[in-house]
């Protein structure tokens, strides 16, 4: 424990103005151990995701949930029994997302008092309960899907606090690199989920759609017994007033001594934005997000994630399957894998397109790159016929492109991006109330999915392509308009953007880097440092 004499000179010290910020800090092995461990969270949220749209195509789940009817085989003439799920069956799967919301808000509840670990944990044992009731509800869908929803509860509380517990602990010098591996593990999450439902599509009987719902059991089980393995989030524990374990927060992610200048340095900084929000709030709880000073902070990563939910994401990892096999493209499963293997190589190149070029950048080359895919894979199967093999070539490398440029600009960004635009004080609230409305829009697109390609509904085919390059191309204009470059900047250096009121458009990842530097800034602190020195006088 440090003597109040050293506590004394090292606050007076060793601690730099925020016109002056402290030097960078490299990434360390801890700060990798723990990105790594973030992205695990990502892929049992994928997981659950994907598995859920792939295994209607299967028999015993559609003999075990749906309706079953004696036909007469094309090829013998023999009656044979032939079950479906409805199409409304096939939305409902969707319901999910609207329990993912509300865990996305039970979370600013559970992040208040709980911290970013007691969350993930809370997380972690609902979609252990969840996938466990699942297992024993074969011929009662309204039982799988309570169970089904008690899982998503769980998975809404893992995406609103993993990418924000990612954010808050590591160095911003490298913060891009590090948690652009929370896609890496979205994207296995849905290698996982396709590998896993093409390998159990063979086996008979109901444990060919049980086997995805088992996997989930250990992994939340692991998951939520090895974050212990890190701190609070340091940030989490200066909002509320426990600065002593901050430090060795800080002290264990950056590999120093709590006491250190640089530990020091960054508490103070940490500590004098806090309070300069307090001062700039007229409330102390979550609706400040909405008021006058956040909510344009709000508004930007609501947006962003909007942006991931109705841009096709929702179409291509649970409905690619139903939609080759209905555009009649042979063995759908396995091109489903492929695909979702496209989405995972293209996450290796998502580190250095979002530290490098920035996650504006990729979010704007991202949008428009997907926007093309999809316009050419219409446009083809308008002009030849969706039925001619050229036009199905051309589908399924398009999808494929579309995938590897989702995984290595998109997806590497969006959750990121979203996290890193709220306020320090109130980003357990800022970010549940983005991760609800996420997933609320994200059930809205599962569920006019199955309608949009059922032959019963819409019927709408190749031409669902022309509807989300509409989708698309609209993000990339809101994103070029409202989206701000926030690459190599600290939290606090964007809490200072938002005050500036500079546009988006005007932002960039060469100027963030002088505002690094401490060359260049969104806001003189030099009045604010003369003040604090003339009160200490």
């Amino acid at each position: 424990m440090p003597t109040a004499e050293h506590v004394k000179n090292t606050s007076s010290s060793d601690v730099t103005d925020p016109a002056t910020p402290p030097k960078q800090q490299e990434a360390t092995r801890f700060m990798l151990l723990f990105s790594l461990w973030m992205a695990l969270s990502a892929w049992i949220c994928n997981f659950d995701s994907g598995y859920g749209g792939i295994v209607l195509l299967m028999p015993s789940y559609n003999k075990a949930f749906g309706t079953c009817h004696m036909v007469p085989d094309k090829v013998t003439g023999h009656l044979v029994e032939q079950c479906h799920v409805t199409a409304t069956q096939q939305s409902l799967i969707s319901v999910t997302s609207i329990f993912i919301a509300v865990g996305g808000a039970l979370a600013g509840l559970t992040g208040r008092y709980l911290g970013r670990r007691g969350t993930i944990q809370c997380g972690c044992i609902l979609i252990v309960i969840g996938a466990a009731g699942m297992l024993g509800t074969s011929g009662n869908f309204l039982n799988y899907m309570v169970c089904k929803c008690i899982g998503g509860v769980g998975i809404g509380q893992l995406f609103a606090a993993s990418p924000i517990y990612g954010a808050e602990c590591v160095t911003p010098h490298r913060r891009g690199m590090l948690l652009a591996l929370y896609n890496i593990g979205l994207a296995f999450g849905n290698v996982a989920a396709a590998a896993v439902c093409a390998g159990s599509s063979n086996i008979l009987g109901d444990w060919a759609w049980k086997v995805p719902i088992v996997c989930q059991i250990p992994l939340g089980i692991i998951y939520g017994v090895g974050i212990m393995m890190f701190p609070e989030s340091p940030r989490w524990l200066l909002v509320n007033g426990q600065e002593e374990k901050a430090r060795r927060s800080f002290g264990r992610f950056y590999q120093k001594v709590p006491y250190s200048p640089e530990i020091t340095a960054q508490v103070h900084e940490v500590q004098n934005y806090i309070e300069f929000e307090k001062a700039a709030g007229s409330t102390s709880n979550w609706t400040e997000i909405f008021h006058r000073n956040d909510i344009r902070r709000t508004l930007v990563s609501g947006m962003i994630l909007i942006g991931l939910s109705i841009t096709g994401i929702q179409f291509v990892v649970p409905y690619a399957a139903i939609f080759l096999a209905g555009v009649g493209i042979h063995n759908p499963f396995l091109i489903n894998v492929i695909v979702a293997v496209c989405i995972f190589a293209g996450t290796f190149f998502g580190p250095f397109i979002i530290e490098y070029g920035g996650r504006r950048f990729a979010m704007l080359v991202g949008y428009s790159c997907m926007a093309a895919c999809m316009l050419i894979f219409s446009a083809v199967s308008t002009g030849l016929g969706s039925a001619a093999p050229t036009s199905k070539s051309v589908l399924v490398a398009f999808l494929c492109i579309w995938a590897f440029i989702f995984g290595g600009c998109i997806g590497s960004s969006v959750w990121l991006a979203s996290a890193e635009m709220h306020a320090v004080r109130l980003r357990t609230y800022g970010q549940a109330c983005t991760t609800t409305v996420y997933s609320t829009f994200a059930f809205g697109a599962s569920f006019w999915t199955p309608y949009m390609l059922s032959a019963e509904y819409g019927n709408m085919g190749t031409n669902v392509g022309y509807f989300y390059f509409g989708v698309t191309f609209m993000m990339a204009v809101l994103t070029f308009l409202f989206v701000p470059e926030t690459a190599r900047l600290t939290l606090e250096q964007i809490d200072d953007y938002f005050a500036s009121g500079r546009p988006a458009w005007k932002t960039g990842t060469g100027r963030n880097r002088r505002i690094a530097g401490g060359t260049e800034w969104d806001v003189d602190h030099t009045a604010d440092k003369a003040n604090r020195e003339k009160e200490g006088q």
